[in-house]
């Protein structure tokens, strides 16, 4: 989305991303206390990559599907769609794209959540993933309505980073570093 552009799904990192993921480097030793799980696209792939030898691929962290939009120029779309880009843009249901709504996101987000939530309290996970995918997961792990993520905005390549004490324990977000 920096570039102006719904993604297109096989979209590759834009620049070499080392300098900036290399606090997130999971070396040999450290791997085995930390789960790293990517979205199936290729930027997300390659970034994964980067920061471990070895890691999962994980649909449910998938970016949204743009349906028509994919690809094309977000302010050309909205010139020519303004009603549809309005609608999503306002409204977590709407998918006059053709594509998923942000609430279908969500649903398919949760589900890869699930899944997260049950691993060891001890293991650390990294998800490498889109800012959209972020956005509901925030508002699904802290219990914001979903209408919240119209508010949120993420710097590319920045971390949030979720946690809490145990299973019973709420969860709390925070944003250690964001890449320059």
């Amino acid at each position: 989305m920096k570039t102006g552009h719904f993604p297109g799904g096989d979209d590759h990192a834009e620049h070499d991303a080392r300098i900036q993921l290399a606090p997130l480097r999971v070396g040999p030793r450290s791997v085995r206390d930390t789960r790293v799980i990517a979205s199936p696209a290729r930027v997300a792939r390659q970034t994964a990559q980067w920061i471990a030898d070895a890691f999962e691929i994980a649909p449910a962290f998938d970016d949204i599907d743009y349906g028509r939009w994919r690809g094309h120029s977000i302010r050309e779309t909205a010139e020519r769609e303004p009603e549809q880009v309005a609608a999503w843009l306002a409204d977590p249901e709407a998918r006059g794209h053709g594509g998923e709504s942000v609430a279908m996101l969500a649903a398919r987000v949760a589900q890869g959540l699930a899944f997260v939530d049950r691993l060891n309290a001890r293991e650390r996970c990294i998800v490498v993933t889109h800012a959209i995918v972020v956005k509901v997961a925030l508002a699904h792990m802290l219990g914001m309505p979903l209408q919240s993520v119209y508010g949120m905005n993420f710097a590319p390549l920045s971390s949030t980073v979720l946690k809490r004490a145990s299973p019973a324990d709420a969860w709390t977000a925070e944003s250690p570093h964001e890449a320059a």
